[in-house]
């Protein structure tokens, strides 16, 4: 674990919740920079953070599905 990793209280290991809190964290992270980027004409900076939340929403309902197929 990095210094960075234990100030954020950051566990990789951690519990659904908390992996959903992460995921959050990062998505407000890209929609501020792609806010950012978006008012200073960075249009392929913008495409780049656009691919990178479409990524994350792909690795949410990924894991969605995965956990559905897992229960009782």
């Amino acid at each position: 674990m990095t210094v960075a990793q234990a100030i954020i209280g950051f566990s990789p290991k951690g519990s659904v919740e908390s992996e959903i809190e992460d995921f959050r964290a990062i998505t407000r992270l890209l929609v501020f920079a792609r806010e950012s980027a978006t008012k200073l004409a960075a249009d392929q900076t913008v495409y780049c953070l656009n691919l990178a939340l479409e990524q994350i929403a792909k690795e949410l309902r990924h894991r969605a599905d995965n956990s559905t197929d897992c229960s009782p």
